[in-house]
């Protein structure tokens, strides 16, 4: 004879370990409860007389509980549904931890309920939540009084709805995961007052890119050879600090774009540039950054030293005397970090220049000899 079902059946389910916690399960009274109550009750009947409980009664059952509507954490949900949150029972320990006071563990969280994210928008500093795969459109609202650094990078896609809310957010906003953006969730994006960074957008739109040119604040791109020469030609009005990473080249005409931009330009990927490319870039207004460049050639040199800000060739690892007399005219700092010999001729040329220059050791000691 099968073992008879504990009476409290329901509430012993909500005690299950993966909801063991103080985050908050009530099941009220409602039309799916009753229904449940029904099949239970037939279940309850058919052992009580002795009778054996058909399969298709347990089945019916389960689609039940599953379709059992609680309010789970202040947000109504059905059981279906919270079955699916990934890692139930260490995401509600954190939980508890947030309630509590202690952001620690905020990192490790893959899925927030609405409560948890409204208790995290009074959180001041750098807020950690790079685990979410899932951000509900009611959490943003929440997380866009946040106050500091807010990482949102294990999202992969975001609605507009969310894009607008946390558009008023006030600070620096890492969206680094998600792999595309609409045009209209771009336009919100466009008004926040901080840092975007988007490292694995596989398109953007020539309108997204429109719109995102009107941000004013650090916007970094990790993945930008997904950027048509349209998109960088909208991007580069851009007025603040633009990163374009990735880029496997650097035609002549994108750089003829970005030279128009105004404000710090970091472009990486690229490891040659054409003497045509740096003339352009040498219009550029504003500090500069060629990442990935290991040589130049003389004319290149000539043109980038009339940049009209500082100057970023880190990579760069051989300098010829003419390329070092060039230079030695440029106004700003320049970031030769990688240079690890030159000779005493181009040492002497870079000993007149104005401003820092950042070198390797064994450089900066062979300049300095020939400063006055």
């Amino acid at each position: 004879m099968p073992e008879k079902p504990n009476e409290n059946l329901i509430e012993d389910a909500n005690k299950t370990p993966e909801t063991e916690s103080d985050t908050s399960l009530e099941i009220s009274n409602s039309p799916e409860l009753m229904h449940l109550s029904g099949f239970i009750g037939v279940v309850n009947d058919a052992m009580d007389q002795n009778q054996p409980v058909k399969l298709s009664q347990l089945l019916r059952m389960e689609e039940a509980v599953k379709k059992l509507k609680v309010n789970f954490d202040g947000k109504e949900m059905t059981m279906e549904e919270i079955e699916k949150i990934p890692d139930l029972k260490k995401n509600a320990k954190i939980w508890e931890e947030i309630k509590k006071g202690d952001f620690k563990n905020t990192e490790k969280l893959s899925y927030i309920t609405d409560e948890v994210a409204e208790r995290c928008s009074y959180f001041k500093g750098v807020l950690d939540l790079k685990g979410l795969i899932t951000l509900s459109d009611q959490a943003a609202e929440h997380l866009s009084r946040q106050q500091g650094f807010l990482n949102l990078s294990g999202l992969t896609s975001l609605s507009d709805k969310a894009a607008e809310v946390l558009s008023d957010h006030k600070s620096e906003l890492s969206l680094n995961g998600l792999t595309s953006l609409s045009d209209k969730a771009a336009e919100y994006l466009s008004r926040h007052q901080g840092g975007l960074y988007f490292r694995n957008l596989a398109s953007l739109s020539d309108k997204a890119a429109e719109s995102l040119s009107h941000h004013h604040n650090p916007l970094a791109f990790g993945n930008a050879t997904s950027l048509s020469d349209k998109a960088v030609e909208q991007l580069s009005r851009q007025q603040g600090i633009l990163i374009l990473h990735n880029l496997t080249s650097l035609s002549d005409e994108i750089a003829e774009h970005l030279s128009h931009h105004k404000g710090s330009l970091v472009l990486s990927g690229f490891t040659s540039l054409s003497d045509k490319a740096a003339r352009y870039l040498s219009n550029h207004q504003g500090s500069l950054g060629l990442k990935n460049v290991t040589s130049l050639s003389d004319d290149a040199a000539a043109y980038l030293s009339r940049c009209h800000g500082d100057l970023s060739l880190e990579r760069v690892n051989f300098l010829s005397d003419k390329a070092a007399e060039s230079f030695s005219q440029h106004k700003g700092k320049l970031n030769l970090s990688w240079l690890t010999s030159i000779s005493d001729k181009a040492a002497e040329y870079l000993a007149k220049k104005d401003g820092i220059i950042f070198t390797s050791n064994l450089v900066k000691r062979q300049i300095d000899k020939f400063k006055k």
